[in-house]
């Protein structure tokens, strides 16, 4: 009954959100809570300034309204990134060299790795019969702790297999293709589109359903016009910059 009058009165005067707002506002501008970072739960927040949930989702709003926050169903509010992640799109694709962050380090992960058939779509793109095995790989970037893109990368399961522990291992894919005696390959093309994303994708990138994704489709060719790989991912449009 007592939280409820509480937050009644803080609905009522609006003050109070407004009040906490400014305050959160402060403390991000004054680098207590950096680029990027996610900020303590609801509840932890509500606790923090002495007021109620509601009072306290109200103030996150606003600041997300403003773009100095987003909010991510499930995961929390972050500190928008002052600097996006820049990607440089040509014909070699090399994740250390065509990613560019500032003041941020750039990692990868593979979330998921899988023998399938291979559909129709992902046979036509390796040049594969439908139903062939493919390994397919979901991989997330990452620029310090926060989610840049989430890619499936597709290869033929015959000739490489274990590629998903090799790079593991070394941490680069083109240094594990080099051990399947692929010693340099180039993308061929490269789609990008707009649109929204998946509810896979919106999680593995901790952004909302609502916030639109640059998706991107290409295949990658060795030094003799044989295609290895297909990529089919999305960027997260506000993290992410494509230079052409």
């Amino acid at each position: 009954m007592v939280e409820k009058i509480r937050q009644d009165e803080d609905v009522k005067t609006g003050g109070g959100w407004a009040t906490v707002a400014a305050e959160l506002r402060r403390a991000i501008d004054d680098g207590q809570h950096a680029p990027g970072s996610r900020l303590p739960s609801e509840r932890a927040l509500s606790e923090q300034f002495g007021v109620s949930r509601v009072t306290m989702r109200r103030a996150i709003a606003e600041l997300e309204g403003e773009g100095l926050l987003r909010v991510a169903r499930g995961s929390g509010a972050y500190v928008r990134a002052d600097m996006p992640v820049r990607f440089q799109l040509g014909d070699k694709v090399r994740f250390s060299k065509d990613l560019t962050a500032t003041d941020a380090n750039l990692t990868r992960k593979v979330i998921s790795a899988k023998e399938v058939p291979a559909t129709a779509d992902i046979a036509a793109r390796l040049n594969l019969q439908p139903g062939e095995i493919v390994l397919d790989m979901c991989v997330v970037a990452y620029a310090d702790a926060l989610p840049v893109s989430v890619v499936m990368r597709s290869c033929s399961a015959k000739r490489f297999a274990g590629l998903a522990e090799k790079f593991a291992a070394m941490g680069s894919f083109t240094a594990a293709l080099k051990e399947y005696g692929v010693t340099d390959y180039w993308r061929r093309s490269t789609d990008i589109t707009a649109r929204m994303p998946t509810e896979a994708e919106a999680r593995l990138l901790q952004q909302s359903r609502l916030t639109p994704v640059l998706a991107y489709a290409g295949e990658d060719i060795d030094a003799g016009g044989t295609i290895i790989s297909c990529q089919i991912g999305c960027f997260a449009s506000e993290r992410v910059v494509v230079t052409v």
